[in-house]
């Protein structure tokens, strides 16, 4: 029997795939199953884990491995809302009693702190970030820069790598139609070595912003955790707000601050929407690819 549950945050879903429940190997096949929204479960990506935590200053009882998928396949280095629901998967389901988690991803150790009770906004510390990526070929920084995204549209574009690489496009009004236009140009854009997600921000006022989020191997999402970081700390970074604001997603708000040593909190809710059970003419649809 393969069992999976399902959480959201602000309408960002994922799959929990624990391997004692009998999930899958994780891979692109198996992925693109359960994701696809018609003929499987459907989320934006899955969650695979807990996987074995070597290395690193904590010991096994307080770091726990796992790996992100993304809905086309691919794998993400890290993800905050899915770290962030994946900590509260630990906990809810007895996998720890620590209401703060190591998070051990192919991106870097990430800290999650879970609310109390374990409903409760909960926080992640996605550390610091850098301006070098998406990078161009020649590495450098980009801040504030214009930049033509296509004939005709230029964007005054700032890149920032939280351990996932994104675009932050600063715009007079961020709309669904303006992210489906012209998200999917910013991650396809040329001049880049690596694809980032793509950010559409338009400031509020110094403590709020409002983002639209087209993210690669998913594509229009309603809440990105690492989005939201990437455009307060461009926000931040181009004097526009202060250090801590508050992030308006089509899904819904988060906090995200900015310490005095330059780290990224988000805080923000999280939903457990059920357990699943696949059913055995399913499972061979999964077609399950050996770990790498």
């Amino acid at each position: 029997m393969t069992t999976l549950l399902k959480y959201h945050t602000l309408g960002n879903d994922y799959l929990v795939a624990d391997p004692e429940l009998g999930a899958p190997a994780p891979g692109a096949t198996a992925t693109r199953a359960l994701c696809d929204r018609r003929t499987g479960i459907g989320a934006d990506g899955v969650l695979y884990g807990p996987l074995p935590a070597a290395g690193g200053a904590a010991g096994p009882q307080d770091a726990f491995g796992v790996r992100v998928f993304n809905s086309d396949g691919s794998e993400c280095a890290r993800n905050a809302n899915g770290l962030r629901i994946f900590a509260r998967y630990l906990r809810e389901h007895g996998r720890t009693r620590r209401d703060e988690i190591t998070l051990r991803t192919p991106g870097g150790d990430v800290s999650v702190r879970l609310g109390s009770p374990v409903t409760a906004p909960g926080t992640i510390d996605l550390g610091s970030w850098t301006h070098h990526a998406p990078a161009p070929a020649d590495g450098g920084e980009l801040i504030g820069v214009p930049l033509e995204i296509e004939p005709g549209t230029e964007l005054t574009a700032t890149a920032v790598h939280n351990g996932v690489p994104h675009l932050v496009a600063l715009v007079d009004d961020a709309t669904a139609e303006l992210a489906a236009r012209i998200g999917p140009k910013i991650v396809e854009y040329a001049g880049f070595a690596e694809r980032p997600n793509a950010e559409l921000l338009t400031v509020e006022d110094r403590r709020t912003v409002r983002i639209q989020i087209w993210e690669r191997g998913v594509g229009y999402a309603l809440a990105s955790g690492s989005g939201a970081c990437a455009a307060a700390c461009a926000a931040y970074r181009l004097g526009l707000t202060d250090p801590s604001v508050t992030v308006v997603m089509p899904g819904g708000t988060v906090s995200v601050e900015i310490t005095k040593d330059e780290r990224v909190l988000l805080s923000g809710p999280s939903s457990y929407v059920g357990q699943i059970t696949l059913a055995d003419e399913f499972v061979p649809h999964l077609r399950a690819e050996p770990s790498r």
